[in-house]
C-alpha cells in the first residue's frame, strides 16, 4: 500500500480514539465542574469554539505529528506493534507533557483535580492515538 494512503488511514484512524476520549473527558469536567474552581478572570470562555481548538490541536499533536514521526522512525525502530506505540506513548508523555503539566500545575495554583485529569485525559489520547497508529504503520 502507498505511504500516502497509509498516512490518511492512520490519522482517520487514530481520529477515533481521540473523539471518544475527547468527549468522555468533555462530560467527566462538566459534571464535576472543575473549571469552576479556576478564578474567573483566568478562565477562557467554554463553548463550541473552545472545544473545536482543544480538538485541532489534539489532532496535530497526538495523531497527525506522531503519524510523521512514526513514519520515517519505524524502520530503524527494534520492535513494532500496538504494544510499542502504547509504550512509546507512555515514555514520550512520562518525560514531555508530566512534567511541564506539573511544574505549570505549582506555579499557577492551579485545582489538583483539574491537573489530575487533565494529565489522565491526555495520556489516555496520546496511548490510543499511538497504538493505533502503530498498528496501522506496520500494514
Amino acid at each position: 500500500m502507498e505511504m500516502a494512503k497509509i498516512f490518511i488511514i492512520t490519522v482517520i484512524y487514530g481520529t477515533i480514539p481521540l473523539v471518544i476520549v475527547s468527549v468522555i473527558q468533555a462530560i467527566i469536567e462538566s459534571s464535576l465542574k472543575l473549571h469552576q474552581q479556576i478564578p474567573e478572570e483566568s478562565r477562557a470562555a467554554r463553548g463550541f469554539e473552545l472545544y473545536l481548538l482543544q480538538f485541532v490541536s489534539d489532532l496535530f499533536f497526538f495523531v497527525i505529528l506522531p503519524t510523521l514521526v512514526y513514519y520515517w522512525v519505524y524502520p530503524i525502530m527494534p520492535f513494532s506493534g500496538y504494544k510499542s506505540g502504547v509504550a512509546v506513548g507512555i515514555a514520550a508523555y512520562a518525560l514531555g507533557s508530566l512534567p511541564y503539566a506539573t511544574s505549570l500545575g505549582l506555579r499557577l495554583k492551579l485545582p489538583t483535580p483539574l491537573i489530575v485529569s487533565t494529565l489522565f485525559f491526555n495520556l489516555l489520547k496520546l496511548t490510543a492515538a499511538l497504538g493505533v497508529i502503530t498498528h496501522y504503520m506496520n500494514y
